[in-house]
């Protein structure tokens, strides 16, 4: 079965993942955004702007959650993920920040050493799949964050 397109997870994945149905911790000031397939909300990137696929602002307008799809791993995009990165919410607890990285099933070992090799601070890794049926499903790699969100 081919894998989902870019947009198809970006849009499966704020809806379903920021936040998660039913979530009763999500905050209710928070609006989730996407970058694609237009662009709305960008964040610092080491050249300018970087608009990563998922943005989650609040009510004031601050950036707290960012999410990034990913088709193929660049290295080159290392410093692009760490400007997502620094741009979410610090999750002091866990040492990390809210970061989430998305990539086709099977490549979460090399994401993971990707990020941790640059200095990455995220909340986790996540792979994503379609199933026979069609359906896009998530798979949860590592969580280094509320554990709540290792589903």
């Amino acid at each position: 079965m081919p894998l989902p397109s870019h947009d198809e997870v970006v849009a499966f994945v704020a809806a379903n993942r920021f936040p998660f149905p039913g979530q009763t911790t999500w905050p209710a000031n928070y609006t989730t955004l996407t970058n694609a397939p237009q662009k709305t909300r960008a964040v610092p990137g080491p050249s300018g702007d970087y608009y990563p696929d998922i943005v989650v602002i609040d009510s004031d307008g601050r950036t707290r959650e960012i999410g990034d799809v990913e088709e193929v791993l660049d290295p080159a995009k290392a410093p692009l993920w760490k400007a997502a990165s620094q741009a979410g919410d610090p999750l002091p607890e866990y040492e990390t920040r809210i970061f989430f990285l998305y990539v086709p099933e099977g490549k979460e070992d090399e994401a993971k050493s990707l990020l941790d090799a640059n200095g990455i601070p995220y909340a986790g890794v996540r792979g994503y799949r379609r199933d026979d049926s069609g359906k896009i499903s998530i798979v949860p790699f590592v969580t280094r964050g509320n554990p709540y969100d290792h589903q």
